[in-house]
């Protein structure tokens, strides 16, 4: 199988989770005079599709930033590639469970356990590709992917604080998935791609 083969298939996947984040938002069936108050019920869900819109357009990004280091792919990293977008493709259903049901949780502790599973499944494959050079334009050294480390590890430790926080204070939970997701957002549109090689220009960011 060819790189741009997997990348047309993780593409498609994506676009397709997307779009499925916006089927659980329903116009509501009421009189008109309901309609203010039936809207403004609809708000957990409105927050929690922009949240995941935002989320899942990140990992696409963190995802082609990968690809720009990838030259060569083999079986492992295929197959790592689709747990990668196994737990992206869960994301709609914790969406529309933190949606229906705000600040219980529950629900509130599933969307962070598959936000670290999407996370951990990452840093495998960014680990993956440090073990295997061969496969990469430019080989992963020590340094790299120890500066790669810290930021897996404070992304992780909000989402499990979060976990853990939402038996406790939901809400608390809700600010740091929101407060990760800005973080690494801002991140991304500052900082060059540490992992783009030489073919792509000296550090030039992906867009």
């Amino acid at each position: 199988m060819s790189k741009q083969r997997l990348e047309a298939f993780t593409d498609g996947v994506y676009a397709i989770v997307i779009t499925l984040l916006i089927l659980d938002i329903r116009i509501p069936e009421v009189p008109p005079a309901e309609l203010p108050r039936a809207l403004l019920s609809m708000l957990p869900q409105v927050f929690t599709y922009v949240l995941s819109f935002f989320v899942v357009a990140l990992y696409w990004f963190s995802h082609h930033r990968v690809a720009q280091q990838v030259k060569l792919i083999d079986g492992t990293f295929v197959w790592l590639n689709m747990v990668w977008l196994l737990f992206v493709t869960v994301m709609p259903f914790p969406t529309a469970l933190l949606g229906r049901y705000p600040l219980q949780p529950l629900p509130t502790a599933i969307y962070g356990i598959d936000l670290i599973l999407a996370n951990v499944t990452g840093f495998v494959i960014t680990a993956y590709m440090k073990s295997h050079p061969e496969l990469c334009h430019r080989s992963i050294d020590q340094p790299l992917f120890r500066r790669q480390v810290p930021i897996y590890v404070f992304t992780n430790g909000a989402y499990v604080a979060a976990v853990a926080l939402a038996w406790y204070e939901p809400w608390v939970s809700y600010v740091l998935y929101a407060a990760v997701l800005a973080w690494m957002m801002i991140r991304y549109a500052l900082i060059p791609n540490p992992l783009a090689g030489e073919a792509f220009g000296d550090g030039q960011e992906d867009g």
